[in-house]
């Protein structure tokens, strides 16, 4: 398969919010196929009748979308093998599953609900292995089993798994995997309501849609035999398979919505970049050869091997996440960042609803001044509303520390502070002006610096910490200014 052109695949099911496990695995097949070339398949895997969730399908493609992965075939794309959707394929797998009938590699089984239960329950009381015991395999004769099928007895499809031998396979992660064949149960690979399992699905899909490696989740590993098996019995080629390592929690148990954030959703709603997000998941996988940990996806297709990969469980570290987050929000220029930002200041009602280029200007100045500080888009409401709010509440800290009661050179400090604004033309309202004007201010007054800074700050801001000073006095503007000081100077009568 050397020669053939690399052909990848994801196949999430629709049954709830896309899930981050689809982005990691929807990362790796996607910089396999680009570096190879090759291309990148998406196909919706909606078999699950009973947990099947008709808008996750559209809400898988667009969290793909917002990644920036695009699958080059898929629904809503299309492409030379479709339909991409197993739920529009039955009419193949019921064809694929009489032939497998038909040959003796599967038979029908009439074992209800019950009898399976009671047959597990023996088997673990005695200590065996829970897999079925073939009742309908050896009590039913082909002609037996095709007559109550006729007739409409409720059943399923079985695999039959041969009893000997050894399934060993070369997983390009993992190096050889071996599972004896005695000890893997006979499938279901029809449901009794028709619609095919996972295994059978899968098997028939990869093949007919070309697909060269299967590259997935190592809890699909132990499965990994059926599906071989599976090739062998229709005489097809199998593609090759790589098994990536689950993503963990903390506690070292598989990443669930009960410990974590799963939805992708989740993490486009908290202000996550997805080119952030992309270079997190590869870490928890893949390696750099340079051992960098800030790289984007093109450096990823590059680079990417599957030697490169551990096979150790990577912990879902949410605080490193915000960690690299921040380092992306702090690389964007700040016409990059806005679009990203203005939708949560408008959520917030900090911005209307189409705020006007006056508004947008202003709103670039001031998330210009916390871009340094953020580590994610939802953070910056926050951090700028008092930039657009003059009439802000106060820390209580704050104003304990600085206005009421004030030292004793604060008020002088800031009445000047006010005269000095006002005298100064327009033009003089910068960064490097103001700061000059508040040093020597404090200068005058015999105290330190910081000692007329401080209360300057909790006079515009209410805040104790913020961003630079005198770089948000000149983005607030003279008027701006002067109204903040003299609304602090009365609060401060009263103390």
């Amino acid at each position: 398969m050397t020669d053939t052109p690399v052909r990848v695949r994801i196949a999430p099911s629709p049954t709830g919010d896309p899930h981050v496990g689809t982005a990691y695995m929807g990362l790796f097949n996607y910089a396999f196929a680009r570096h190879h070339g090759g291309q990148f398949i998406l196909r919706l895997d909606d078999t699950d009748r009973e947990r099947f969730n008709a808008t996750s399908a559209h809400a898988i493609l667009e969290a793909l979308r917002w990644l920036g992965l695009q699958p080059d075939e898929g629904p809503e794309i299309g492409g030379p093998y479709g339909p991409y959707v197993q739920s529009e394929r039955l009419a193949l797998y019921t064809h694929y599953a009489d032939q497998l009938v038909a040959a003796g590699h599967a038979y029908y089984c009439f074992c209800t609900k019950e009898r399976l239960a009671e047959m597990r329950a023996a088997q673990e009381a005695a200590g065996d292995a829970t897999m079925y015991d073939r009742r309908c395999l050896t009590t039913l004769t082909r002609e037996e089993a095709a007559r109550r099928v006729r007739d409409g007895a409720p059943h399923v499809i079985r695999m039959r798994m041969p009893r000997e031998g050894v399934t060993t396979f070369h997983d390009l992660i993992r190096g050889a995997v071996s599972f004896e064949n005695a000890l893997i149960d006979d499938q279901v690979l029809i449901k009794a309501d028709g619609f095919p399992t996972y295994h059978l699905a899968t098997v028939v899909d990869d093949h007919l849609m070309r697909i060269t490696h299967i590259t997935r989740a190592e809890e699909w590993i132990s499965s990994t035999p059926k599906h071989l098996t599976l090739f062998r019995m229709f005489g097809w080629e199998a593609p090759q398979f790589a098994h990536f390592p689950l993503l963990r929690n903390a506690d070292r148990s598989k990443i669930s919505k009960r410990q974590g954030h799963t939805s992708l959703h989740w993490y486009q709603a908290e202000g996550i970049l997805p080119e952030a997000l992309l270079n997190f998941l590869a870490l928890l996988g893949w390696s750099h050869p340079e051992e960098k940990e800030i790289f984007d996806l093109n450096e990823l297709i590059a680079n990417f091997t599957f030697e490169r990969f551990n096979t150790s469980g990577p912990v879902f570290d949410l605080e490193k996440l915000r960690w690299l987050n921040g380092v992306y929000i702090r690389a964007l220029a700040i016409d990059d960042l806005y679009p990203r930002v203005e939708p949560f200041l408008i959520k917030a009602g900090i911005l209307q609803a189409q705020p006007v280029p006056e508004e947008q200007a202003f709103a670039k100045q001031c998330i210009a001044l916390e871009q340094e500080k953020a580590r994610a888009l939802t953070e910056f409401p926050d951090l700028v509303s008092f930039l657009f709010n003059p009439n802000f509440p106060y820390d209580d800290e704050v104003v304990a520390q600085w206005l009421r009661p004030a030292p004793a050179h604060v008020r002088p400090a800031l009445s000047t502070l006010l005269e000095q604004v006002e005298a100064l033309p327009d033009a003089d309202i910068t960064a490097e002006r103001l700061e000059e004007i508040v040093r020597r201010i404090a200068e005058e007054l015999g105290v330190g610096a910081g000692k007329v800074i401080h209360p300057t700050r909790a006079a515009l801001s209410g805040r104790a910490k913020g961003p630079s000073l005198f770089h948000m006095m000149a983005v607030l503007g003279k008027a701006e200014i002067r109204y903040r000081l003299k609304r602090t100077l009365e609060m401060m009568k009263g103390g």
